[in-house]
């Protein structure tokens, strides 16, 4: 009997630890089998997220739409109604969710994750810890679709096989030419609008120098509404542009991005996808 409680002990005692030595192992595998993802896996995941979000920004704005309708549609067919005001206010709060979901989760973003996914290997932080849940990444087969291989979002650079001392030298030819026509076009524009100032001040003057018909004048809040919009906001836009996209800034930034320091962030928000261009 003693022999048979003894024999029952060491059974539960190996059933104890071959359950331990599972349960210890079995967050390792897991792990391994996380980081087999490939980026084509990642991006899948990225482009399941953002569709799902936009069809629901279109359900909130939808439904946003319909409680206004409700609360408002009664006041105007008849007299004795009146506007649901809580109506109202949940319908617009509705929407404002399904606005920002629409603007948040819009293909151009998509896109410019994806890029930057395919160039770097990297993802914004409000979009990676989104990645989880139904929406966590998979491992796929080499035959599922590669969302990374869609025109414009792969880097022509990692296409052609180089190495990443070339991909990096050409990111960097890439950005200073983006800084290059960021400063020209800003330093365009800025003469545009003194352009558009100077226009402003000819057509003022000729305007209070010509005599009246009927003997009437400008008063002067109207003068001054007048020169503030035709005049001086069109000038002083286009005076800070000038100053500060000037030639001496631009040399300055292009020559400490040459020596490994960051774009300032200003200069960073300005560049836009079409700066980023390559020359025709």
């Amino acid at each position: 009997m003693f022999s048979s409680l003894r024999n029952l002990g060491i059974l539960l005692l190996l059933l104890t630890c071959i359950s331990t030595s599972k349960a210890q192992t079995l967050p390792a595998s897991t792990t391994s089998t996380s980081a087999t993802f490939t980026r084509a896996d990642t991006a899948r995941a990225i482009r399941k997220l953002f569709k799902s979000r936009r069809g629901g920004g279109a359900g909130w704005l939808g439904f946003g739409t319909a409680s206004i309708l409700a609360s408002t549609l009664p006041a105007l067919q008849t007299t004795s109604a009146g506007v649901w005001t809580p109506g109202v206010v949940a319908g617009s709060a509705f929407m404002l969710i399904g606005l920002n979901k629409r603007i948040q989760f819009r293909p151009g973003r998509e896109r410019q994750v994806l890029r930057e996914l395919a160039a770097t290997g990297h993802l914004p932080t409000s979009v990676s810890r989104r990645l989880r849940g139904n929406f966590a990444p998979l491992r796929g087969l080499p035959s599922d679709y590669d969302p990374l291989s869609a025109p414009g979002i792969r880097p022509a650079a990692v296409a052609l096989g180089l190495t990443p001392a070339q991909v990096a030298e050409a990111a960097r030819a890439d950005t200073l030419r983006a800084i290059n026509r960021l400063f020209e076009r800003r330093r365009k524009g800025g003469k545009r609008w003194n352009y558009l100032g100077l226009a402003g001040i000819l057509s003022m003057t000729r305007a209070l120098a010509s005599p009246s018909i009927d003997g009437s004048h400008v008063d002067g809040g109207s003068l001054a509404i007048l020169v503030g919009g035709f005049v001086a906001a069109p000038v002083a836009i286009g005076v800070t542009n000038l100053v500060t996209y000037n030639e001496a800034r631009e040399s300055e930034i292009e020559n400490a991005y040459r020596s490994g320091k960051p774009l300032p962030k200003r200069i960073r928000q300005r560049i836009k996808k079409k700066d980023l261009q390559p020359l025709d």
